[in-house]
């Protein structure tokens, strides 16, 4: 049999399932009275309180440092540039040096340089510069 208790609002009955009143609308008033006291709850026994799950390893992230693109080109260019450089003054001292019965030592040290020493090593100076350009625009103070 449901319990019936009394609006403290306007003092209609309520039923047991009743949340708010039905003559006024005042929500229901608790079912422990102030004069009886409340059942203490137990605490749960800690042992059968579930662990939470570990956390999955993430690797700490690195901060990118926002001049790695420019170091990189700096070192490319300067590597290339030097590579060629190299190369335009070998194939210069080699095609100089060699001895032509068409041309005269003279002719053969003018061909190399207009065909070796000025695109192959002029192109390696100019991207070692550009390098270079690199290095005292973005990098020298960092």
């Amino acid at each position: 049999m449901a319990k019936a208790i009394q609006c403290d609002n306007c003092g209609a009955v309520l039923l047991e399932e009743d949340l708010f009143c039905g003559e006024c609308g005042a929500p229901r008033p608790s079912l422990i009275s102030p004069s009886e006291p409340a059942e203490a709850e137990t605490p749960a026994d800690i042992s059968q309180i579930p662990e939470p799950a570990p956390e999955p390893y993430r690797p700490p992230v690195r901060a990118r440092s926002p001049d790695k693109g420019w170091r990189i080109a700096f070192v490319v260019l300067l590597l290339v540039g030097a590579c060629l450089c190299l190369a335009g003054v070998t194939s210069f001292l080699l095609f100089g040096l060699t001895e032509s019965e068409v041309a005269s030592p003279e002719e053969n040290w003018l061909y190399a340089t207009f065909c070796c020493l000025l695109p192959i090593a002029g192109a390696g100076a100019i991207l070692a510069l550009a390098g270079t350009g690199i290095w005292f625009a973005r990098l020298r103070n960092r």
